[in-house]
């Protein structure tokens, strides 16, 4: 008899907060993510630069684990 894993899940929320440079940019940040943050040249493009990059990190962390689960639900939500 073989016991089947339950099937595993990740939720994962973005809160993104962001701040304009003296110099003018937009610099968008993810807290929670260590190194998470990007610049852009107004605040929604420096919001979907830093969400671009979050979604990088999480698939290099799922290729170089190895470990895939079966659904993954991504919110984004503002600070």
């Amino acid at each position: 008899m073989s016991t089947k894993k339950p099937p595993r899940s990740v939720n994962v929320k973005f809160f993104i907060e962001t701040e304009r440079e003296t110099d003018g940019r937009w610099i968008a940040e993810i807290t929670d993510m260590p190194g998470v943050m990007a610049y852009g040249a107004s605040e929604e493009e420096a919001r979907a630069n830093v969400y671009a990059l979050a979604l990088r990190v999480i698939a290099d962390d799922v290729q170089n684990s190895r470990e895939l689960p079966d659904t993954i639900k991504i919110a984004r939500a503002t600070a």
